[in-house]
């Protein structure tokens, strides 16, 4: 059940609550958590102290009060420790394990011991900081097969998650125009320090002009039920990638927080894939999502969600510049992060009501295709479907799985590519509804695919550019040796790119066709897509 009052009950200003906060240097003492721990760590947060003890982790709340958040009374520090322990449970059983009592007993302190109780802790499984998420995107040990199980775990929590009632309201209009309120009030003087004053009116009147035509699709997701008690803070530092994937510490002291349409949820996680430049991953959990929750609705408001998500990431990382006990060089670092959160908030913000495009990048194995495809849509923000995701993907195969087969064998033959086509145009029409700019990059050897996607352009009313990558056979030859220590997701070798090319029919020209030299520098290259695409 919804609670976003402190508990029930008075606390009695004369006796100070009883708590840990004087004690906890005792809280390391190795003796504290039994036999066998040797050394404690301590973690701490603005809101928590997390002691590392051996296999476990003990969590305690900090006695403090934000407004939006009051831990102060031991009887709210119990309680938030019990919704901490209900909510996360419904992701990750297997890492939350207990609510203990702190207790001191003769002077000392007890962990579930006998005397008074000072305080509580949540008794977690511990696991590596190597693991986590975060520091793993920052090593690149982060792939495809990871973003595919996040995306089934979280699909499968929303799927169960509360709704309705009072969850319900959190999605209303008021709500969300209060969020966005409070944002802007909170920014205001961060302006010409985290992000500048035309950014900030630039952000301000997309969200406003957005929200205020999107009213009924905001009552239409309330009605039909898509406001959900989610976790409320999903990015990579809450998850864990180790034996198995656990997402942990949800929000459970304030709903406002937590309860939001599932597409804001989804949208946190592909921002803060954005934010460690892997929009590669951004993309693949996004379209993972969809398969495993059918929920195609998230797309409308999905950059209105991924704006929201980093401005609110740049907002809290700006107060840091107010704190007297940060140092210099830590606010010199917040000045920088909350700037790069706040441009990408931006980024955004110019795609929520932007005319979406399709782009469609063709070529012969080795031409470097999917590499360009995959560099113009980190710039653009796009979705880039890719065939040899695809077909993997309706066949159950992990989609970095590789499958050296023959050219038109094994799962390369003619009718299980004519799925994948049949399936990437499907896609791609779902997402272009929803508002999101596609890029589809695939061989397109025959002059037959390539008029289906002009089609699907013209019934959307939208325009489409055709990128034709080539590059001399050499050139494809020394990249397709390569490719095997690569993370290219494609299984082509040369005798593939030879016997493609006997029966590959070049694109006559065209107004929206380009050909690019992959030869050629990067950045040259997408400047001139950047222009074409200006220009459809």
């Amino acid at each position: 059940m919804i609670n976003d009052r402190a508990v029930p009950g008075s606390v009695d200003k004369t006796k100070p609550e009883p708590t840990i906060q004087p004690r906890v240097k005792e809280m390391l003492t190795p003796s504290l958590y039994g036999k066998g721990v040797r050394r404690v760590r301590l973690i701490q947060t603005h809101t928590s102290w997390v002691f590392i003890a051996g296999d476990f982790a003990y969590k305690v709340k900090k006695p403090v009060n934000f407004g939006f958040l009051d831990y102060t009374a031991l009887s709210a520090r119990k309680f938030f420790c019990t919704e901490e322990f209900r909510l996360n449970r419904l992701l990750s059983p297997e890492m939350y394990l207990d609510i203990l009592p702190i207790t001191e007993e003769h002077g000392r302190l007890r962990i579930a011991g006998k005397g008074r109780v000072i305080d509580y802790c949540v008794k977690m499984r511990a696991l590596p900081q190597s693991a986590i998420m975060t520091e793993m995107l920052k090593r690149g040990r982060v792939g495809f097969v990871h973003i595919d199980e996040i995306a089934r775990v979280i699909s499968e929590f929303h799927q169960r998650a509360e709704r309705g009632g009072q969850v319900a309201q959190y999605g209303s209009i008021k709500t969300i125009k209060f969020n966005w309120d409070e944002n802007f009030a909170q920014t205001v003087e961060f302006q010409e320090k985290t992000i500048s004053g035309a950014a900030f009116r630039e952000i301000k009147e997309a969200v406003v002009r957005f929200i205020s035509e999107k009213n009924d699709f905001f009552r239409l997701r309330r009605e039909e039920g898509f406001i959900r008690r989610c976790h409320g803070d999903l990015h990579s530092r809450n998850i864990f990638i180790a034996d198995r994937i656990y997402i942990f510490d949800c929000i459970e002291f304030n709903p406002r927080f937590s309860c939001c349409d599932v597409s804001s949820e989804v949208a946190f996680m592909a921002m803060d894939l954005d934010y460690f430049n892997r929009h590669d991953l951004a993309n693949f959990f996004i379209e993972r999502y969809l398969v495993y929750s059918g929920d195609e609705g998230i797309l409308p408001a999905l950059n209105f969600y991924r704006c929201y998500r980093a401005y609110v990431r740049g907002k809290v990382t700006s107060f840091q510049l107010k704190d007297p006990a940060i140092s210099d060089q830590a606010k010199r670092r917040a000045k920088d992060v909350a700037g790069r959160y706040f441009q990408l908030a931006l980024r955004y913000a110019r795609l929520i009501t932007a005319r979406p495009w399709l782009m469609v990048v063709m070529g012969l194995p080795g031409t470097g295709k999917s590499y360009l495809a995959r560099m113009v849509a980190a710039r653009q923000l796009a979705i880039h479907l890719m065939s040899d995701s695809i077909r993997k993907q309706i066949l159950g195969i992990p989609v970095d799985e590789h499958r050296f087969e023959g050219y038109g064998q094994g799962i390369y033959t003619s009718a299980i590519s004519q799925k994948t086509y049949e399936e990437m145009l499907r896609r791609a029409e779902v997402f272009i509804r929803g508002g999101q700019s596609v890029i589809l990059d695939a061989t397109f050897l025959a002059q037959e695919t390539r008029d289906r996607c002009r089609k699907l352009a013209k019934r959307l009313g939208l325009p489409v550019l055709f990128v034709w990558t080539d590059c001399p056979e050499d050139v494809v030859v020394r990249r397709l040796r390569r490719r095997v220590t690569s993370r290219s997701l494609s299984d082509a070798n040369i005798d593939v790119y030879r016997a493609m090319r006997t029966g590959f029919t070049p694109p006559p020209a065209s107004q929206d066709l380009i050909r690019i030299d992959t030869r050629k520098p990067i950045n040259r290259l997408l400047d001139r897509i950047e222009h074409a695409l200006l220009h459809l």
